[in-house]
């Protein structure tokens, strides 16, 4: 009797042992350098002006997939570096989705980065789908915020001065929401900056948290 006891509570462990593996195999991996939003955050309107002097608003979020970040064309390093990182793997991440997938770099150094050096800069790195985008610190602090970004500079800055900015880039989707953060890979005496395989692994993971 305590045999055939022994042998139902082993049954049984091993039904739910098995529940529970079946539980965790059917959970989608988590993303390593992403934070994805529990819930899509909706962004407010803004005006900012693109490279070409174009007036570019949360209307020109919808229907594609946007990553962005912040930064200027003054920086000595994060900013090319991330740009350049994202304008390479930007195809690859671009036939993951259904929708075409934008690059946005918003420059929060207004009074440097005018249409015209914002124009040359992106060019630079021979990528349609990078856009840049600036705008008067009135539009550009409240924006940056709503994404969870940050920035600052002196106000009385002037010549060659540094802006101190985040290093993340975030992701809207074509309803023109925030969906996550892509954060930089962090270690000591090296740039933060994002990790182009590491992006390419998570970005996959990200989409089917959020269900596509």
């Amino acid at each position: 009797m305590f045999r055939n006891l022994t042998y139902l509570l082993l049954a049984i462990a091993a039904v739910v042992a098995g529940g529970l593996s079946y539980k965790l195999w059917q959970q989608p991996a988590e993303p390593k350098s992403a934070l994805v939003y529990p819930q899509a955050r909706n962004l407010q309107e803004f005006q900012l002006v693109d490279q070409h002097g174009q007036p570019t608003g949360r209307e020109q979020l919808y229907q594609q997939w946007t990553l962005a970040f912040v930064g200027y064309t003054y920086c000595p390093d994060i900013c090319p570096l991330t740009l350049a990182k994202l304008a390479g793997v930007q195809p690859d991440l671009a036939a993951m989705v259904k929708e075409p997938l934008k690059v946005w770099f918003i420059s929060v150094d207004p009074q440097r980065d005018s249409v015209e050096q914002l124009n040359n800069y992106v060019n630079y790195f021979q990528q349609p789908a990078v856009l840049g985008l600036t705008a008067g610190h009135d539009q550009l602090f409240p924006f940056v915020r709503q994404l969870g970004l940050m920035y600052a500079l002196n106000s009385n800055a002037e010549g060659n001065y540094l802006v101190d900015h985040s290093a993340s880039v975030v992701l809207i989707n074509p309803q023109g929401q925030l969906v996550a953060m892509f954060k930089p890979e962090m270690a000591i005496g090296q740039v933060p900056v994002i990790d182009t395989e590491q992006l390419l692994a998570d970005f996959p993971l990200v989409l089917a948290k959020l269900g596509y």
